[in-house]
């Protein structure tokens, strides 16, 4: 999926990556031997030429970052396919929603298939560690908030992995408006006793954990779980969506690993 992106390449827009369809070449491997038959000429196409072999390379050399920073977002469901069995999915709840004093409360991770908490006043740092080995991040609406949250709460100029939006991967494939509503629209259901609990109330939880109710932490922690859960299994159906050959994980059986937390 990935190597029959043209859209990164300057100048090349959905009608010319149309045209280049309709000539034969599907994929970057098409262009190789057959530069004489692009449909263009001159600057354009020795611009165009360099940027398949450079993405060629970045592709071998597993440089996740170069596509992200390259691909139009609307493509970014590619680079999601490719790597998404390697990829790390997160959810970070946060103290309030001040920019100015508010942190990261609690962050949750599926990663290599196991769910990890990482949790205030605990063990919040090791969270660096897991995204030090992480290939790619998957978030949802995390270039608004996750992000700048964690860059906030551990206070580093950038989190050094590279990183999918879920929320724009979803948005073009017509989907709007959060991740429950979202989960929801796609038949997606989360534990009964997780219902109705948002935002809001997790800042709630919070602080009713800091006055020293054990219980809402354990909530709290959940809650987020279930949120890195969702992400997941939305982007497992708008990959299905976009015709990768992903099996769809039965959302009870994936909810089950909130109880190993």
């Amino acid at each position: 999926m990935i190597q029959e992106c043209f859209r990164h390449v300057r100048g090349i827009g959905p009608k010319t990556a149309s045209l280049l369809n309709e000539c034969g070449f599907i994929s970057w491997d098409d262009c190789a031997g057959r530069e004489h038959e692009l449909p263009f000429n001159g600057e354009r196409r020795n611009r165009f030429i360099m940027e398949m072999r450079q993405s060629a390379r970045a592709l071998q050399e597993n440089d996740i970052g170069y596509f992200i920073s390259s691909f139009p977002t609307s493509e970014h469901w590619r680079i999601l396919a490719r790597y998404f069995s390697s990829a790390t999915f997160i959810d970070v709840e946060t103290t309030g929603l001040s920019w100015h004093t508010s942190h990261a409360s609690v962050i949750t991770a599926l990663h290599r298939g196991r769910m990890h908490a990482f949790k205030f006043g605990e063990n919040l740092d090791a969270f660096l560690g897991l995204a030090d080995e992480a290939e790619l991040l998957v978030t949802f609406n995390g270039n608004c908030f996750d992000i700048p949250f964690l860059e906030r709460t551990f206070n580093i100029p950038s989190i050094c992995c590279p990183h999918i939006d879920l929320r724009w991967v979803a948005w073009h494939r017509g989907h709007s408006g959060g991740l429950k509503c979202i989960e929801r629209g796609m038949g997606v259901r989360r534990p009964s006793y997780l219902e109705g609990i948002d935002g809001l109330e997790a800042v709630d939880l919070f602080n009713r954990w800091m006055t020293g109710d054990a219980r809402a932490m354990e909530t709290l922690v959940r809650y987020c779980a279930a949120d890195t859960l969702s992400t997941y299994l939305v982007a497992e159906r708008l990959l299905a969506v976009y015709g990768c050959c992903i099996e769809l994980s039965d959302p009870a059986g994936i909810y089950e690993m909130i109880g190993s937390l």
